[in-house]
């Protein structure tokens, strides 16, 4: 989520309008928008990764990329807000309208301020890139919460607009898993990124 109000451990209810298996058949799978969603991204991922496109009531956009891990956990109800605590890479990209003013850096500021104030978050580093020439703004930090995952996780917030629309890259894992498989996969994710008219 995007907002001073949001509650840092928040998730969506499962309303997912689209899913894609994992798949074998090649190392990658190229992601295109569904036609539902009014979304300007395009992305490569590791083919055993899961991926779902949710939309929320209030008509955010979220897909969710994840360790196929995940979908060995029980499914939670929706109105489940707490799901089985685990350690498992995931990525989460909202997309959601922009307000006046709003911009990248406003987007970091606002949560490094919230998130310095909570006692299991650690703030580690922000700094400015690009995503397919679009300056982007990064904030990583640790959260150690153990009723969402029993290890320290690291976590990367990336921000960026296109047109009218904020968008957000929440990539997380676990530190003890830090440099392997999925972090390779999430390197090649975003580099991969391209957005699209």
């Amino acid at each position: 989520m995007s907002t001073s109000t949001s509650t840092p451990d928040w998730r969506p209810s499962p309303t997912y309008v689209y899913y894609i298996p994992p798949s074998e058949a090649s190392e990658y799978r190229h992601y295109t928008p569904s036609d539902t969603f009014n979304l300007q991204l395009e992305f490569d991922y590791p083919s055993y990764w899961w991926l779902q496109e949710h939309m929320g009531e209030t008509g955010i956009l979220s897909i969710f990329l994840g360790d196929q891990r995940f979908l060995t956990l029980p499914t939670p109800s929706p109105v489940d807000n707490h799901p089985t605590p685990n350690d498992f890479g995931i990525i989460h990209i909202w997309i959601m309208p922009s307000k006046p003013g709003q911009t990248p850096e406003t987007e970091l500021k606002s949560h490094k301020q919230n998130y310095s104030n909570i006692h299991w978050m650690t703030l580690l580093n922000d700094y400015q890139t690009t995503v397919d020439g679009r300056d982007a703004y990064v904030l990583e930090y640790q959260t150690d919460d153990l009723e969402s995952s029993p290890s320290l996780m690291f976590n990367r917030r990336v921000y960026f607009m296109v047109n009218d629309q904020v968008y957000e890259i929440i990539y997380t894992v676990a530190e003890k898993d830090r440099g392997e498989e999925f972090e390779s996969g999430y390197e090649y994710f975003f580099k991969s990124l391209k957005i699209v008219p």
